[in-house]
């Protein structure tokens, strides 16, 4: 289950005050239904999506009456939770894999469905490399972020106030300092390096990456005493020969013993490359060893104590020292007090001449190449994207230093620099502000690094430390809806019809099942929004159709969601969408819940999150009525509409009304139509918005009665009858009649009563107008519920007619009830159907034309069969109905007519008169007391002799 959310108590009627407390905790009702609804789903999800969700939940309590300032200090701490979650993750996957070797399991994990850490731990699976290395990017990404957007986004009036202090420098560190104050960009660059050190650390250890070429070096266990193996051949030498004192390399004892001129003949640093000659083979492989763990060292920002003591242990303090002028490690704990600008200058030269013009292997020229900040030199053992990114960032801002300090120097140090070459990385790489987007961009063209820049989780990154991330989430959002529109259009996340004048490789953006990386990209989006709002950045309001294809990361972090049971989580993430898409995204995946208790509890946490749900209300039904163009839908069922069979009337059965003419008896839809019923009862579930449920009852009844489709029509009047929604709606009125399957006496009650002019003020109509439209709602249902009872006495009449199968009495019993409701609710159909309304409304006069005809005929033969079968004071009801219908300017006839069919009532009611007469004469029953009393007699057509 999704995390708990403390939901408040809402302000509603109180017929829905125990329905909200019961829907604190989910009950087993709500369950139930849930998972009978998602039950094909096999989407599996771990406890980062509940984290995740449940942090970003607590962020938005915590901003409540807070100001901007505040507000992005939260931001910043959900960014560091969010780190310190991934991170703890990645230690526990690596845990975990480790256990996994022990054990010999093999579990690979299916696509890039999480895996619960719980059960990893519990030994239930094991971990791959390769979910291991994602995690470890995650858990980057997250730390370039919680370290970068501080900075991108600080407070301006904080901004100045450190820009405000200087301090005349003196240390080391003092200069360095005040570099950084007066150069942002500098402060960036210094970011992205302590990010890049932070992520190496979480490499494998230092000795760990030295072991390979320290297991070459034979020499055991012992880490010391610098150069055993040429030491022993030089002791050798001297032994031999007896010789006293420092070996001339030149002596012909020298060459006689250490061959050809090739091993050096002292023992100090600089003699190998002073002499021209090499160490012993397993000598130089514990000398590339030193030096490829101090260059790990730089490049893992490790403090100068870490290095004294690594190096220390190997007694080679020496190398030590020469990183100690400026090794950017973080914190710096060694202060050069009394600072000489120009002598950093010099040294910096220095260690460019040694990366260049000295060393004896790859590894120490880089180690120099480090300090001096150059890139040949580093380039050549860079290994990973991060590498290259570390070598060029660092020889950016060291080249920035020392143009600062020369400039704090004067003339002369400028001359006396001159002297010496270096590197200059800013006239390397151009145009300042553009020169991470060419970085990153010449990476991925890189063949050293172009697998791994084309990665998503590097991509992104990539992004970030460009200052990139707005256009990296527009094409990102593009390629989702590119994947989602590849094989049918998507109505969650739209074709994108923006021009784009670029090509998108897609291999940089993740896919919709990548639900990893779908969830790191929705937080991502949120928390840059959300800081671009606060520091009312054009960015956040930028073009719509840009700001639409970003918001696809989220809409599809939302259907995943969905598809993974936790709906609970579905209003979170929607409120995050802007309102043009919010309640759309949010409708389209929740629109399966079924049940007032589970719509009632979203409906809470919708209020909790802020969102307004009576919007979400009145465009619920609007975007599935779009989805099908219910208004430019053709009334196709005009001339079409037959439920009568062909053939005369016959005198027991009148025209013979097709049984089963609706269909299944089931009230549960499919497709279309049972979304547009749900969206009704949504509808009915947010307190007011009577007017519009009204309204959109009509639509959704147009659409199916133009359509023929009468058995989703007959459902809409059953789930959500008229008298339910007034019932809901109009909670002032005291209903007299509680039956909900009375379709007719409501409207009545409703137009009786005296509406408060507040109430209609927050309808916006008049009484009159008001009433007009509950007046169509109610024809319309009348219809429905006419056709649905007309087609179970058919359904009688049809069994009545099988001599094999004689109806049994309790059929007879259903029959006077539903000849009764048939009665009721063909009253407002003959008596000026839709014919008032408050505008012209052509799919009225479509329905009239469609359904009038045919429905009047297939009424006469009900009377018909059940003046036979029920009482014979259904032969007098049609008879009244002939006299209504001839009666001057019938609006009935009119119908008729037109339609062509005057003939055929004529012979209805022919029919059912004969029928009349006959049963008259073979029965002296009395008629009906009603009757009598109307003057009506079955006498009349008796015929005497």
């Amino acid at each position: 289950m999704a995390p708990g959310f403390n939901f408040p108590s809402i302000s509603q009627e109180s017929s829905r005050a125990s329905l909200e407390s019961r829907l604190r905790e989910p009950s087993h009702r709500e369950m139930t239904d849930l998972e009978s609804t998602y039950r094909h789903s096999t989407v599996r999800v771990g406890n980062d999506v509940d984290f995740f969700a449940a942090e970003l939940d607590r962020y938005n309590t915590d901003l409540r009456g807070r100001s901007n300032s505040e507000k992005r200090e939260q931001i910043f701490k959900l960014l560091d939770s969010y780190y310190n979650y991934a991170r703890n993750r990645v230690d526990r996957l690596q845990a975990s894999q480790a256990g996994g070797r022990n054990r010999g399991a093999v579990w690979q994990r299916p696509g890039s469905v999480d895996v619960d850490v719980d059960e990893v731990e519990k030994g239930h699976f094991s971990v791959s490399a390769e979910e291991v290395r994602r995690a470890e990017e995650e858990a980057q990404t997250w730390d370039l972020l919680r370290r970068i957007l501080p900075f991108r986004y600080q407070d301006s009036e904080l901004a100045e106030e450190k820009n405000g202090r200087n301090p005349v420098p003196q240390s080391r560190r003092e200069w360095w300092e005040e570099f950084l104050i007066t150069d942002s960009v500098a402060r960036e660059r210094k970011i992205v390096l302590e990010w890049l050190q932070n992520s190496a650390t979480h490499g494998p250890p230092v000795d760990v990456v030295v072991s390979e070429l320290q297991h070459n070096a034979e020499r055991g266990d012992i880490l010391a005493h610098g150069w055993l193996h040429t030491r022993h051949k030089i002791k050798l030498q001297k032994s031999v020969n007896g010789y006293q004192g420092v070996l001339d390399p030149n002596a012909a004892t020298s060459q006689s013993h250490l061959g050809s001129n090739i091993l050096v003949t002292q023992l100090d640093p600089d003699a190998v490359t002073r002499q021209g000659r090499k160490l012993e083979p397993q000598d130089e492989f514990f000398e590339r060893a030193i030096w490829l763990g101090c260059f790990e060292m730089l490049r893992r920002g490790y403090s100068m104590s870490e290095i004294r003591d690594w190096c220390a242990e190997r007694t080679e303090l020496w190398r030590a020292a020469t990183i100690a002028p400026l090794p950017l490690s973080n914190p710096q704990d060694d202060e050069q007090f009394d600072f000489e600008p120009g002598s950093l200058v010099l040294w910096r030269r220095m260690c460019y001449a040694a990366a260049h013009d000295g060393g004896t292997s790859e590894y120490d020229r880089a180690v120099y190449g480090l300090l001096a900040g150059d890139l040949e030199s580093v380039d050549k053992v860079c290994k990973s994207w991060d590498d290259k990114l570390f070598a060029h960032y660092n020889a950016l801002l060291r080249t920035q230093f020392d143009i600062f300090l020369m400039k704090k120097g004067g003339k002369d140090l400028v001359a006396i620099a001159a002297r010496f070459p270096a590197f200059n990385a800013v006239v390397y790489h151009g145009e300042p502000a553009t020169v991470a987007k060419r970085l990153v961009a010449s990476l991925e063209n890189d063949p050293k690094t172009s697998n791994e820049a084309l990665g998503t989780s590097k991509s992104l990154q990539a992004a970030i430390v460009a200052n990139d991330l707005g256009r990296y989430l527009f094409h990102q959002g593009v390629v989702l809806s590119k994947k989602a529109n590849a094989r049918a259009k998507s109505k969650l996340i739209p074709e994108i019809n923006f021009p784009i004048s670029e090509h998108i490789n897609e291999k940089k953006y993740v896919g919709l099942g990548d639900y990893d990386g779908l969830r790191t990209l929705a937080h991502v989006l949120i928390i840059v929004n959300t800081l671009d709002r606060l520091s009312n950045s054009k960015q956040e309001s930028g073009h719509k159709a840009i700001r639409h294809a970003q918001e696809n990361i989220l809409t599809s972090y939302v259907s995943y969601l969905r598809l993974a049971n936790l709906e609970e989580l579905v209003p979170l993430y929607c409120s995050k969408l802007h309102k043009d898409r919010l309640y759309e995204v949010l409708g389209r995946n929740l629109i399966h819940i079924v049940g007032d208790e589970p719509r009632e509890h979203q409906l809470i946490i919708m209020t909790k999150l802020g969102v307004d749900i009576k919007e979400f209300g009145r465009k619920l039904p609007l975007i599935y009525l779009n989805d099908v163009n219910d208004k430019s839908v053709r009334c196709d069922v005009k001339g079409h509409f037959k439920i009568l069979e062909e053939g005369p009337a016959t005198l027991k059965y009148g025209r013979i009304v097709r049984p089963d003419f609706i269909g299944d008896d089931s009230n549960d839809m499919e497709g279309e139509s049972e979304e547009l019923i749900r969206t009704l009862e949504w509808l009915i579930m947010v307190p007011g918005l009577f007017l519009e449920t009204c309204t959109y009852a009509i639509r959704v009844y147009k659409y199916f009665l133009k359509r023929a489709d009468l058995r989703a029509a007959r459902a809409l009047s059953v789930r959500v009858s008229g008298r339910y929604i007034a019932m809901e709606k109009l909670t002032f009125i005291t209903f007299v009649d509680q039956n909900q399957d009375d379709a007719h006496g409501w409207f009545d009650e409703v137009a009786n009563h005296d509406f408060s002019e507040a109430f209609l003020q927050e309808c916006g109509v008049s009484r009159d107008r008001l009433l007009n439209v509950v007046r169509n709602l109610w024809e319309l249902e009348c219809l429905v519920r006419a056709l649905d009872s007309m087609e179970t006495l058919a359904s009688m009449a049809g069994l009545s007619r099988d001599p094999s199968h004689p109806p049994a009495r309790e059929m007879w019993t259903q029959a006077v009830g539903d000849v009764r409701n048939v009665k009721n609710c063909m009253q407002p159909v003959l008596n000026n159907w839709l014919m008032v309304s408050n505008e012209v409304d052509n799919d009225f006069q479509d329905l009239r034309e469609a359904y009038i005809p045919e429905t009047v005929i297939a009424y006469i033969s009900t009377l018909h069969f059940a003046g036979g079968a029920v009482s014979r004071d259904n032969f007098m009801e049609c008879m009244d109905l002939a006299a209504l219908i001839a009666e001057k300017d019938s609006n009935i006839a009119q119908e008729f007519i037109k339609s062509g069919r005057m003939k055929e009532l004529l012979e209805s009611f022919a029919a059912c008169s004969k029928a009349l007469a006959v049963s008259t004469a073979e029965s002296k029953g009395k008629s009906s007391k009603k009757h009598r009393e109307l003057g009506w007699s079955r006498e009349l057509w008796s015929i005497k002799p």
